[in-house]
């Protein structure tokens, strides 16, 4: 009887918290409709209702990430109150609280992240009205796209990265940069010059779609490293999934950007690239059939826990190795080296001298996942799905 009635009160507790979400979305229907503007580049989707602002930005335009969201029976009465889910967009159903699970919640989420047709066509925009001004001042100038961008793992709030290939004796920072806010192309309280980084850029903020951009000079190999992320991808069909997921877990930890000494997004696609040749399923031809939810933990596991920083490189020319960092001086001084592919001897990870804390973050990540793989014995125990806990985790 005494169980029974826990039981009673448990599934009381389960419905009022349903009937808030209930009231929770009547809310966001509303503002969904009313919304009309640009994409906000708020992090993220928001846990609280504080965040319907930032709730709507990322459900721009009557894209195809709009969801209905509906109390779903599945799994029984008990499970479902849990539904709808604000904190886990992309979830439609319950997911096994295995590693089976995990697989199936990142096939949803990278189904989500992909950028649409609407989205695509908004960055393109914002591209041609920065080419306009710099065709304007200088007529022989060539402009061209790389990064997230252009492979396609870019996030809703990722950048936009811009070479500009002309001939200076000096990058003309300032110069586009006073011609950017004259037209009002740039947000003036958002303008950041970076002249003293390894490659000077200019950081920016458009005014009208509010997308960030960065901005740089002559910088040739970027070209090539965006086609050779775009051929890795190609021949990894797991790559992209696995990347969408790594990028939004360094996001939600304000990892990402470079210029603060955080993991950005090329390094971090050439670690997973790494782990995926050193992967011995690989050399038998299996990674098309290959677990995400393994493989992600393998990740976690190898750069949080066995992965040695102090004498270890990665290296992806030629089929993948790691060498030690004793071989070159040069790559001594920083706590992550990544040779680069186009120009062996140079370490494209210098400037991550965050790498600490991101390992840390990786090993918090590898244990909490390890335990949460492991069938619960209770329903309460699988409110959240995975991947929500994992990219919350720590924040």
């Amino acid at each position: 009887t005494h169980g029974s009635n826990v039981r009673k009160q448990w599934y009381q507790r389960r419905v009022r918290e349903f009937q808030t979400f209930q009231h929770y979305f009547k809310r966001i229907n509303l503002s969904v409709m009313k919304y009309t503007s640009g994409r906000d580049s708020a992090d993220f989707i928001r846990l609280n209702s504080s965040g319907d602002e930032s709730y709507n930005c990322h459900k721009a335009a009557h894209s195809k990430r709009k969801r209905t969201y509906k109390p779903v029976e599945y799994g029984g009465p008990f499970l479902a109150p849990f539904f709808p889910n604000p904190d886990a967009p992309w979830k439609t159903k319950i997911y096994s609280p295995d590693i089976i699970g995990l697989h199936n919640e990142i096939e949803d989420f990278a189904r989500w992240m992909r950028p649409t047709k609407e989205e695509m066509m908004l960055r393109g925009c914002v591209v041609e009205r920065v080419k306009r001004i710099v065709h304007q001042q200088w007529p022989t100038a060539r402009v061209e796209i790389f990064g997230s961008f252009k492979t396609g793992l870019y996030l809703p709030t990722s950048d936009i990265d811009i070479v500009i290939f002309g001939e200076w004796t000096q990058p003309p920072l300032r110069t586009l940069e006073r011609r950017l806010v004259e037209s009002h192309i740039a947000d003036p309280t958002t303008v950041k010059v970076l002249d003293k980084a390894s490659v000077p850029i200019i950081k920016l903020t458009d005014s009208l779609t509010k997308i960030k951009l960065d901005i740089s000079f002559n910088t040739n190999n970027c070209i090539k490293s965006a086609d050779k992320i775009s051929e890795l991808l190609r021949q990894y069909p797991c790559l992209d999934k696995l990347v969408l997921v790594l990028k939004q877990f360094l996001l939600q930890r304000h990892l990402n950007e470079v210029f603060v000494g955080g993991l950005g997004s090329y390094c971090l696609t050439l670690m997973v690239v790494a782990k995926l040749q050193s992967c011995p399923r690989r050399r038998r031809g299996r990674m098309e059939e290959e677990n995400l939810g393994v493989l992600l933990i393998e990740f976690f596991e190898f750069y949080g826990i066995r992965f040695n920083y102090n004498n270890t490189g990665i290296r992806i020319a030629d089929g993948g190795s790691f060498f030690n960092k004793s071989e070159n001086s040069d790559m001594r001084g920083s706590m992550l080296c990544i040779e680069d592919p186009f120009q062996p001897g140079n370490d494209i990870a210098r400037a991550s001298y965050s790498m600490f804390i991101v390992k840390e973050a990786f090993k918090l990540a590898y244990t909490w996942l390890k335990r949460a793989v492991i069938a619960p014995s209770k329903p309460s125990e699988q409110v959240f799905p995975l991947t929500d806990r994992l990219v919350l985790l720590c924040v």
